[in-house]
């Protein structure tokens, strides 16, 4: 996930995401997920969750996995599913999922990241054995979560991303142009460094799908995605 948050006044937020996920788990592409209050965001076939759940109003839900070291930790099948997190994080305003976020219980889920984002607030709470619950509020700028921390300057691809985002960052002149460098970003298969690209083609792991969405200023919402990898699949307005 790539966030640039209170970049430009006019466009607070601007999400761009690959999911990278076991290619045969089936999934739904982003359909209404809540009607009061209406939330949109892809479904999970397997476990009933989602990866991201946007709010009409201009707040974003996502989550990603945790990969504590490096290595994917065995997956605790008595825990609760963190495909619950992006819906519950949006309930209420920004002091909400705050306070919410801050009183999870890191033993009740696999190790996950939570992010949320709105216009006036921004923040990645991680969870795992280890750490147990630790948030960061983020800062207006650039900022890149994958399977580690946040911003992580001990993971060469979060690093990577982020230099390569803040290239495109410096190059645009308005948000529609940053836009279309993250998608640039998220449907590259260089990988410099000793892991994966951001566009991942495997044989049982992969990219299975991309977003970007955009919140305006003055209230509207722009979510696209692409079902399927971002280099080879167009992107279709969701809101």
């Amino acid at each position: 996930m790539i966030l640039a948050w209170q970049v430009f006044a006019e466009m607070p937020v601007i999400l761009a995401a690959n999911r990278d996920e076991v290619l045969a788990r089936p999934t739904d592409p982003p359909l209404l997920l809540s009607e009061d209050p209406p939330r949109w965001g892809g479904r999970d076939r397997l476990a009933g969750g989602t990866w991201l759940a946007v709010d009409p109003t201009g707040r974003i839900g996502a989550v990603t996995n945790r990969h504590p070291g490096g290595l994917p930790p065995a997956r605790d099948a008595s825990r609760q599913s963190r495909g619950a997190l992006p819906l519950e994080v949006l309930r209420g305003d920004d002091s909400t999922a705050l306070a919410w976020a801050e009183q999870l219980d890191p033993a009740a889920y696999n190790p996950v990241n939570v992010i949320y984002a709105s216009r006036t607030a921004a923040f990645v709470t991680s969870m795992d054995d280890t750490i147990g619950r630790r948030t960061a509020r983020l800062a207006p700028g650039l900022h890149v979560l994958t399977e580690q921390d946040v911003d992580d300057t001990r993971d060469a691809k979060s690093q990577y991303v982020r230099e390569r985002a803040k290239r495109m960052l410096d190059a645009s002149a308005a948000p529609s142009q940053l836009l279309s460098g993250l998608r640039e970003v998220l449907r590259s298969h260089e990988a410099p460094y000793d892991g994966s690209p951001a566009c991942i083609h495997g044989g049982v792991h992969g990219t299975v799908s991309s977003a970007t969405v955009l919140v305006s200023a003055t209230g509207g919402v722009r979510y696209e995605h692409a079902e399927g990898t971002p280099c080879l699949t167009p992107y279709d307005r969701v809101l």
